[in-house]
């Protein structure tokens, strides 16, 4: 019974004490001459609160001490904390103890520290010291200002742990961290005794240039010690907490001879890459869709700050392209974070002729070897023939000025053939509209299209407009329009109609609109062609003049 009482008390002794000022050190045992960081953290100090140090000059050299404010999350809460870092340097050998220090009414625990003489440190058994430590390295300390910094933390211990151990999360106002993955586990071996290690791996980017602090993060956990001589015991459960060393960085600005109006881009190396489908060194048809995927991918930078690639930047409107939207994502690598951006985009050929997609070319910041480079991507040349037809140039309305007065016949013979003409198309928007009318009023398998007919074209557009099936509604209106002895292109600016209705098909099929795409438009628009063509041909078969917009 008076065994298990001493073990009670020895567990409710080795638990923390929540004080109002808590105090931490990154080491309790040390070298002669060598110096310990003590930590000390408040959350209801004030700015005019000042920290009274001298308790400690009884058995401590001050050698540094600063204050930095600092936002903490503690039980779901956002809460202000107030931190206090001093170097300080024994000076005596043996067990010291810092002693408790105040502040406006609180009271940090006092620390036991044992400072080694020359001769204990030399004959000292390896596995006697230091059961844990923390040991923190970054890869670089004078970084870029927005370029990556690898924070390594490594925690030891040659005794075990339990699994209650935590981390403080590392929070820098001024700089963006990002956890490299979860923490790996492994063992090393320093001094003859085998150690656990705990590595924990933080990508860091700085915000500004000038100094900045990596503060220190704090350790607690709960330690297994080995059961003592004449103990009943099986073990001893003892609570620990250590405090990471805190580094200072030097934070350089963009470089002068960087580019101006240039997106900044600080990495260790950048690559471009592009995808064709098809391949565009082939010979292309007219109105022929291409699939151009753009990558670009940087070590040591994430995917939102990579920049947008270059579109097509054309003065007419000979090709058109419908992009997707960008695919992000961001991969670990030893070396940190890799970051990925790929854009897709559809590019059609509206005509037919030579052209070139325009090379890309992106300007970075080697971090390696401190200069400026470019990685760029060829220009790629297209060879687009036509289908078969040709399509009239635009008529030239610009005609040449003359120095004479004007005659004023051929204008009135003008405006009297226009008259004549309007008069004709009022008729014939007449004829239209009944026709309409009556077309209206007919099943969608009349007769009159022909789509009982084997292999017509019209019936397999019918059946894929009625299905909703924007694929097999362009394969079958390319057929049909091959049968008109012309090509889509053409019938599109002869029928307005028919260009509005084939834009909506383009535009599902390339992924410009997001609603489901309806047929039941591009059927009419195709029954009205049709129906417009019958009349053109019976109008030239009854001595009528030429169509107003030939085909071809």
């Amino acid at each position: 019974m008076r065994q298990l009482f001493l073990l009670i008390v020895l567990l409710c002794c080795s638990s923390p004490l929540q004080a109002a000022l808590q105090a931490s050190v990154n080491r309790i045992q040390l070298a002669p001459q060598q110096t310990v960081e003590l930590t000390l953290e408040s959350t209801l100090a004030s700015r005019e609160d000042q920290l009274d140090l001298s308790p400690l000059q009884e058995h401590f050299q001050v050698l540094n001490h600063r204050r930095l404010s600092l936002v903490s999350q503690i039980n779901g809460r956002t809460v202000p904390v107030t931190r206090w870092v001093v170097e300080l340097q024994p000076l005596r050998t043996g067990f010291v103890v810092i002693p408790p220090l105040s502040l406006g009414g609180e009271h940090s625990e006092p620390v036991s520290l044992r400072v080694l003489t020359a001769e204990q440190l030399a004959s000292a058994d390896p596995a006697n010291q230091a059961a844990v430590f923390i040991d923190a390295e970054v890869d670089t300390a004078t970084p870029y200002v927005q370029a990556q910094v690898l924070l390594t933390l490594r925690i030891y211990h040659s005794v075990s742990l339990y699994d209650d151990s935590t981390l403080s999360g590392l929070d820098i106002p001024e700089a963006r961290v990002e956890a490299l993955g979860a923490p790996k586990t492994y063992e090393r071996t320093l001094d003859g005794v085998v150690h656990g290690v705990i590595e924990i791996r933080y990508a860091i980017y700085p915000q500004r240039s000038g100094p900045l602090e990596i503060p220190s993060q704090l350790f607690s956990a709960t330690a297994l010690q080995p059961r003592e001589a004449g103990s009943n015991s099986g073990h001893n459960a003892r609570f620990l907490q250590l405090r990471s060393p805190s580094l200072q960085l030097e934070v350089r600005p963009i470089p002068a001879t960087y580019p101006a109006d240039t997106p900044w881009l600080p990495a260790r190396q950048v690559r471009l890459s592009q995808n064709w489908q098809p391949d565009p060194a082939q010979e292309l048809q007219r109105g022929e869709p291409l699939t151009r995927t753009l990558s670009i991918q940087a070590d040591g930078l994430t995917a939102s700050q990579l920049p947008e690639l270059s579109t097509l930047n054309l003065n007419n409107d000979d090709l058109r392209q419908y992009s997707d939207q960008p695919q992000l994502e961001n991969q670990f690598s030893d070396t940190g974070i890799l970051g990925l951006r790929q854009e897709s985009s559809a590019v059609v050929t509206r005509h037919a002729g030579h052209f070139e997609i325009p090379a890309i070319a992106v300007q970075w910041w080697n971090t390696q070897t401190d200069q400026l480079e470019t990685s760029e991507l060829a220009a790629v040349q297209l060879n687009v023939r036509s289908n078969g037809a040709t399509q009239a140039p635009p008529p030239d309305w610009n005609l040449p000025a003359s120095s004479e007065a004007p005659l004023l016949w051929p204008w009135q013979l003008i405006c009297a053939l226009l008259t004549c003409a309007l008069l004709w198309t009022l008729h014939l928007l007449r004829n239209a509209r009944s026709a309409l009318n009556s077309l209206q009023q007919l099943d969608e398998d009349s007769a009159g299209l022909e789509s009982d007919l084997p292999d017509n074209p019209l019936a397999d557009l019918q059946t894929a407009c009625r299905h909703n099936r924007p694929a097999e509604a362009r394969k079958a209106l390319e057929h049909w329009a091959k049968r008109q002895d012309s090509d889509l292109i053409a019938l599109s600016h002869a029928y307005p109609v028919l260009a509005d209705a084939l834009d909506e098909l383009n535009a599902c099929l390339f992924g410009q609109i997001d609603s489901t795409w309806r047929g039941k438009p591009l059927w009419r628009a195709v029954r009205k062609v049709t129906q417009a063509r019958q009349r053109e041909a019976e109008a030239l078969t009854e001595g009528g003049i030429e169509p107003l917009y030939p085909d071809v």
